[in-house]
């Protein structure tokens, strides 16, 4: 009798547990993202001249929520741009979020608005394998650390 009262309870505290991580809306997604809400949320930074996304693995169809480390993004770097899905903001310190909801999948482009700044992100299908899809990267427009207010000195708009 113990016994099955034991596992009547440790059953019922198992679902209790469960039942407030559903409703707190956090977990992890089969590519290992964590889900804030209903949304995939990544880490972005600047490193050496690319976008570094973590992790840089999403499913379609699935709200991603980028958060920008601002101080590690240097001028132009804040001025985002991800065409495949619509995607044009300039980010500061009291905005550094970026949120879309890939539609489509395949490897895709983020860079700056003066194409400077880039880097890639895999969308994943629904069944969680890589599509052949591959963006075409555009050619650089931008020029960094001239004269001009490149990179460097940051964008007007985007």
């Amino acid at each position: 009798m113990k016994a099955n009262s034991f596992f009547v309870i440790a059953v019922f505290a198992l679902v209790i547990i469960g039942g407030m991580f559903l409703i707190k809306g956090e977990g992890t997604t089969a590519t290992g993202n964590v889900v804030a809400g209903n949304a995939q949320v990544v880490k972005m930074y600047v490193d050496g001249g690319r976008y570094v996304l973590t992790p840089n693995e999403f499913k379609v169809g699935v709200p991603v929520r980028i958060e920008a480390d601002i101080s590690r993004m240097p001028g132009c770097s804040k001025s985002i741009v991800i065409s495949a899905f619509g995607v044009r903001k300039i980010l500061n310190a009291g905005d550094n979020v970026i949120e879309f909801t890939p539609t489509k999948a395949g490897t895709f482009n983020i860079a700056c608005s003066m194409n400077m700044y880039r880097g890639t992100f895999t969308v994943l299908d629904n069944n969680g394998a890589k599509a052949d899809y591959q963006e075409p990267q555009a050619a650089s427009t931008g020029s960094c650390g001239g004269s001009g207010g490149g990179c460097g000195g940051g964008c007007g708009g985007v």
